[in-house]
């Protein structure tokens, strides 16, 4: 009797540990289906997810007949054929649901689809139990039953969540660990609870298959499941395998640069997401953009700059190493993914490193050049699960960087895609602001400085918003001129500048600034002497500002328009002067009617020496020229003093009104009249205080 116990006892293990191995090397292969599953889409996806189902459906099914054939393997048994099948048929579909569920993107998905594939684990075990068929009788605990189901649920949960949500490459590994642990735990708690009792008297029906020849079926079967899964996978790494040497034969089809062109770089794209998902790595994509090159080409020519960006590829491509990959997009945009475990550093050191190829200046010419380059990098699949919408984060975190300042490195964070959204909701929003009402005009005072009397106004728009109230300037302006809404914007503008002062509500010019946008409409002269007939506005009473930019981007369309405007009678001043170009040769080329002075250098007025020497030499130059200059920014009654003394025709700020409706203007005006003065020398509160 020992020898017999001791053999049952090591047969029972032999039996438990080939369920086990079964399990996992079955679940092992179809972790790697589910895994590339996970990477892939569409009918392709489907494909892997019913590899991995039917590849650990299979192992699963397999190990749990065996496991039952273990429980008492001296007993005389069979199983029912129906039941038999029926099993692989619920473990086949629980696994599909499972991995299915567990593949998505909400977040308890991989724990949900565990749940799953743990009820139909039980449904299996209790299907099998149903159609195992002993010469006697089993005998249940139900507390051994209750401990069997709740391993079954959680360590499904557990290992699908392994699987799906890889903190390490080995967490694949591990799901097909856990399973064989499930299985060869639910065995031994299902030994403890059950309890076989043989009887003579029970005749098993003929129909049934023998144990012993099930058993060698099931691991047959299996095996060949198995092997043909792992066939598949052998034959999948190897098409990987040629796909990443077809991208290797891709990689230099940019014929200038020598660098791989952006087909080349979707699908390395595409494989190095497959890769990360199977390795639990992560993957950053980069958008590098070269400030300064339009300039190169404007002042070298194209020819140069066609040198210049192989020199920048050649810098580029000798800083990659292992697992970094350049690309050209175009023009002198490039592209770049980093495959690595430590993601957001690595990524950052990537981004810094190309930073500092353009420490050392370019040879153009036998001339020195200076560039810089705006980075902007996003990480897959930490900031999305798309790949993608990767690139598209990477894009949209170096246009940010480049918005602030040249020659950042920007990291891609959620909410830049909240103002994003805001961005384009606004400048939907701003293509019908005029037509909806929504566009106010709000007048500041210009003053005579000598005497203190009012001598026009000038428009300044402004936007109430339904739902976000009043926007700054400073906020919609650059979007409309971005979208070209200032085009019909700056016609309302005009329109409605000009009516209000031909129906006598403003005193004076009437100033108002154009865009550079509408500069580049031919017709703009045409429009303006429009709006001048359909409001019966003298001509000589309508003042237009445009900054230096405006006429520097086409200096010779922007002149001829700015002459044709001269030539009905309008005044034209040159708006934010001392800034930007500040060019003598623009002054020669068109004679303007006025300068405005910028008033950075006004409200540094009187204390600064240089700032008071810069406009002592703005009013001699517009003296000589005979264009008079009107100060901006005017908030305290000193630099009223300075400004006059010095020569200053004309002023605005503070000081004397601040930007009102058109219904306050009236009262901005009789507010203004108590800067009046008879005695042009200096004003009142300086002529009190010196009295005093």
């Amino acid at each position: 009797m020992p020898e017999a116990a001791t053999y049952a006892f090591a047969y029972h293990q032999m039996l438990v540990a080939v369920a086990g191995s079964v399990c996992l090397f079955g679940t092992w292969v179809g972790m790697r289906h589910f895994a590339r599953a996970r990477a892939t889409e569409g009918m392709t996806r489907i494909g892997w997810l019913f590899m991995a189902s039917v590849g650990t459906g299979a192992a699963l099914w397999a190990s749990t007949f065996i496991s039952i054939l273990a429980l008492d393997p001296s007993l005389n048994s069979g199983f029912e054929p129906v039941a038999t099948g029926a099993v692989l048929v619920i473990a086949i579909t629980a696994c599909l649901v499972g991995f299915e569920i567990g593949s998505r993107h909400f977040t308890l998905a991989p724990e949900a689809g565990g749940l799953v594939m743990g009820v139909g684990i039980l449904a299996m075990h209790f299907i099998a139990f149903k159609g195992w068929h002993i010469a006697g009788h089993v005998e249940w605990n139900i507390y051994g039953v209750t401990l069997t189901l709740l391993l079954g649920l959680s360590l499904s949960a557990l290992a699908v969540n392994r699987a799906n949500r890889p903190v390490t490459r080995w967490c694949r590994h591990g799901a097909a660990i856990v399973l064989a642990f499930m299985i060869c735990v639910m065995h031994y708690a299902m030994t403890a609870s059950t309890s076989a009792v043989a009887d003579a008297s029970v005749v098993l029906p003929s129909y049934l298959i023998p144990a012993h020849i099930l058993g060698l079926a099931v691991v047959g079967a299996v095996l060949l499941v198995m092997g043909s899964g792992f066939s598949t996978y052998i034959i999948d790494l190897k098409l990987r395998t040629e796909s990443a040497d077809r991208i290797h034969q891709l990689s230099f089809n940019d014929t200038m640069t020598g660098l791989p062109n952006r087909i080349a770089f979707n699908e390395r794209l595409a494989f190095d997401a497959a890769d990360a998902h199977e390795k639990a790595h992560k993957l950053a994509a980069f958008s590098i953009d070269i400030d300064g090159f339009k300039d190169v080409n404007d002042v070298f020519g194209h020819s140069a700059g066609d040198l210049l960006l192989i020199e920048v590829a050649d810098r580029m491509r000798r800083i990659m190493g292992p697992g970094e990959f350049l690309a050209r997009q175009s023009g002198d945009e490039f592209l770049g993914l980093q495959m690595s475990g430590n993601h957001p550093q690595d990524a950052q050191a990537f981004a810094e490193r190309i930073a500092r190829i353009f420490a050392q200046a370019f040879q153009v010419h036998g001339q020195p050049v200076t560039l810089t380059a705006s980075i902007g990098y996003s990480i897959f699949p930490t900031d999305t699960p798309e790949r993608d919408q990767v690139l598209s984060n990477a894009k949209l975190a170096m246009h940010r960087g480049k918005s602030k300042q040249r020659g950042l490195i920007c990291q891609y964070h959620r909410e830049m895609d909240d103002s994003a959204r805001s961005r384009r909701a606004m400048a939907r929003d701003l293509q019908h602001a005029a037509e909806r009402g929504e566009l106010e005009l709000h007048y500041q005072l210009q003053t005579t400085l000598a005497d203190g009397k009012i001598c026009g106004a000038e428009a300044l728009m402004r936007w109430r918003h339904p739902k976000r109230g009043m926007i700054s300037p400073a906020e919609f302006i650059p979007l409309a001129e971005e979208t070209e809404a200032i085009i019909e914007m700056g016609e309302w503008a005009l329109r409605t500048a000009c009516r209000d002062a031909a129906a006598g509500k403003i005193p004076g010019t009437i100033a108002v600034n154009l865009s550079p946008v509408q500069f580049k409409n031919d017709n703009l002269a045409e429009t303006i002497h429009a709006i001048l007939i359909e409001t019966g506005l003298s001509p000589r009473r309508l003042e237009v500002e445009v900054t230096e930019s405006t006429i520097m981007s086409d200096q010779t369309h922007g002149l001829h328009i700015l002459r044709k405007l001269k030539a009905m009678g309008i005044s034209i001043a040159m708006d934010d002067f001392g800034t930007g170009y500040s060019s003598l040769a623009t002054l020669h080329a068109f004679p303007f009617d006025k300068l405005k002075l910028d008033q950075s250098f006004v409200k540094r007025l009187p204390g600064d020496a240089a700032a008071a020497a810069i406009v002592r030499t703005v009013l001699a130059l517009g003296d000589s020229l005979g264009m008079p200059v009107l100060a901006e920014g005017i908030e305290t009654d000193a630099q009223w003093q300075f400004l006059s003394e010095a020569g200053c025709a004309k002023g605005q700020g503070y000081l004397f009104a601040k930007p009102v409706s058109l219904a306050l203007l009236p009262a901005a005006i009789d507010a203004a009249a108590r800067f009046v003065r008879d005695e042009p020398s200096m004003p009142e509160t300086v002529r009190a205080t010196a009295a005093a």
